[in-house]
């Protein structure tokens, strides 16, 4: 099991260390990277973005967008504000994105759609 540095606003560190993002991650993405990365021997910076409608940090968010390495966007999970950003999120290119919408508009701005995470492995941490 890696050591996994978790990272949520107002804070950013900055090591040598990868940098995964994920952006509003449902119960079920949540578990099913922890079950990918516990056995990693890679240690990386996990920044958690899940901040209540009322408490938006966005300056943070875009900031911490440009910094990760990966970023995992749940755009049917996320709050409302943070979906007006979407397209400008999902545009950068190490922005992969879930929705359930059938015909998102996004495909339009990135071929990074995912729908589970078998994209990510231990080795793409290391290329990154």
């Amino acid at each position: 099991m890696p050591n996994i540095t978790v990272i949520t606003p107002p804070d950013k560190l900055h090591n040598n260390n990868k940098s995964i993002l994920l952006i509003y991650p449902s119960k079920t993405l949540k578990e099913n990277f922890q079950t990918i990365v516990q056995d990693w021997n890679t240690d990386f910076n996990l920044y958690l973005y899940n901040l209540e409608e009322t408490e938006q940090n966005i300056d943070w968010l875009l900031t911490v967008c440009k910094l990760a390495d990966i970023v995992i966007f749940d755009v049917d999970n996320s709050a409302s504000i943070v979906r007006d950003l979407a397209s400008y999120i999902i545009a950068n290119s190490n922005t992969y994105w879930l929705t359930n919408a059938p015909n998102p508009v996004y495909t339009n701005l990135s071929v990074n759609r995912i729908y589970d995470l078998t994209f990510i492995t231990e080795g793409d941490m290391n290329g990154v």
